[in-house]
């Protein structure tokens, strides 16, 4: 086929365009798909000097029956709209390490709400594709909460899951989900909830924090073993699904050959990050999204920008000034991804209001690990000192450590024994900043010690059926 769905840019690519300008050990799976059947492709025969670029499935479905099939006049423009259509709900898959659980996620505009909702539509999930849905919720706005992950505990184990939108008729396939013969589950580690998105690449980074997972204890005991890799606390154990899994929390700092060796035995593979930096001008970050007012900014990056390759513009959109500073034009945002980086830029007048108003993060601890979200920096009477990824620092009562992304705060670290807030205080705060609210489920909050505040909170999402997200997470980590 020469024609295929880019996931990460969500539109048609061309074989030969992507041949031309990609590079040809990118690994990523699941980023091309038929635009015919749904399932993975990838790219064949780049480099051959006997067959044009083209793309293949992956596990064997018929490409011969899905090349016809896009014969038909506007078969592929009505396809690329399905697809896009399709990957807008941008269905995940996690793992919850607070309850030790898969979670399926599921994330869509209030546009989106509002329509399924009146078409009363609901998302199933199935673990065959011939199957009756384990899972199933009608979309609506009492369920889920717009423009955000929606989080829906896994109940029934599969190695394969397949989700509708829809009366089921077509179905999206998500291959290896749960990988077989005690092979690792990776999943990358989310410094700001307990939510951790599984790695979908072959790929994984040195210097990235990981959770893996296998049915295996001896493949999480033979990767301990392994010169180069940094344990993050202990390895544990958990039951769901009907199965035992033995996990561990890691980052790769260097690699060898018994390292490689190891995941290669797991179809997987090392390599070190890339780096990516906005230069000018100033701009908001919100997840992977950056806010810029401007129409064109300055950004470093240690990898060559590729059109339609790495990222989602035109040529004459990039300028070079520098051998790895880059002038990008912009007229609505612009998507790069690249080995680790994944990122958006956005014009300001496409965000609401309240995408500048997010609250830095306070946290109260004795003992902080450096992760690698943000540049921290810690303030004591010595000073102030840059801290580097994975380092340990002990707060005193009068230190406080601060993390910064492109310029702008987005967290504090207190002492415990520091200007600590009361319960009172904390929570007014709390629904004054962060106004994000979910289904409130009585049963979460059976074994937690609450003082008298917070359980009258807890009275009145009992009444009201919803609760602010933010205060969940406090209450939890108490």
């Amino acid at each position: 086929m020469d024609k295929a769905f880019d996931v990460v840019f969500q539109s048609e690519v061309d074989a030969t365009v992507i041949a031309k300008t990609s590079y040809r050990s990118y690994g990523e799976r699941f980023r091309y798909q038929c635009l015919c059947c749904g399932e993975e492709v990838y790219l064949a025969a780049a480099e051959s000097t006997e067959k044009s670029p083209h793309f293949r499935h992956r596990r064997g479905n018929n490409d011969i029956d899905c090349e016809q099939y896009l014969g038909q006049p506007g078969a592929i423009e009505s396809y690329v709209s399905i697809r896009r259509q399709r990957n807008k709900a941008r269905i995940g898959f996690c793992f919850n390490i607070d309850r030790l659980t898969f979670e399926m996620s599921l994330s869509l505009s209030s546009k989106e709400i509002e329509f399924y909702s009146q078409t009363q539509t609901k998302l199933n999930l199935y673990s065959k594709y011939y199957s009756q849905p384990f899972f199933g919720i009608p979309i609506s706005k009492t369920v889920l909460r717009p423009n955000i992950a929606n989080y829906f505990t896994i109940t029934e184990y599969s190695n394969d899951y397949y989700a509708s939108i829809d009366d089921g008729n077509m179905k999206y396939s998500y291959p290896e989900v749960m990988k077989k013969g005690g092979k690792l589950n990776v999943y990358r580690v989310n410094q700001l909830d307990e939510h951790y998105k599984r790695n979908t690449s072959d790929i994984l980074y040195m210097d990235t924090e990981y959770v893996v997972i296998s049915e295996s204890e001896d493949n999480i005991k033979e990767l301990i073993s392994l010169q180069g890799v940094q344990t993050i606390d202990e390895s544990f154990s958990f039951i769901t699904l009907g199965k035992t899994f033995f996990a561990l929390r890691l980052v790769i700092k260097y690699v060898n050959s018994d390292l490689k060796l190891y995941f290669l035995k797991h179809d997987c593979q090392i390599e070190s990050s890339e780096n990516f930096d906005i230069l000018w001008p100033p701009v908001t970050l919100i997840d992977s999204t950056a806010v810029t007012s401007d129409s064109e900014v300055y950004v470093i990056s240690s990898f060559e920008l590729i059109p339609h390759g790495n990222v989602d513009i035109d040529g004459n959109k990039i300028e070079e000034i520098d051998c790895d500073i880059s002038k990008i034009s912009i007229d609505d945002k612009v998507a790069i991804y690249e080995k680790n980086v994944d990122i958006v830029i956005q014009k300001a007048y496409q965000v609401t209001f309240e995408y500048f108003h997010v609250e830095p993060e306070i946290i109260y601890t004795d003992k902080f690990i450096v992760p690698d979200d943000y540049e921290y920096f810690c303030f004591d009477i010595s000073g102030c000192t840059r801290l580097n990824v994975g380092s340990t620092v002990y707060l005193a009562k009068e230190d406080q450590i601060i993390g910064y992304k492109n310029g702008h705060v987005k967290t504090y670290i207190h002492s415990m024994d520091g200007p600590l807030q009361s319960i009172e205080e904390r929570l007014r705060d709390i629904l004054k900043y962060h106004p994000q609210i979910e289904p409130f489920n009585p049963d979460d909050y059976m074994d937690v010690d609450v003082n008298e505040t917070i359980l009258e909170y807890l009275e009145t999402c009992y009444r009201t059926g919803m609760i602010n997200s933010v205060v969940k997470r406090f209450i939890m980590e108490k």
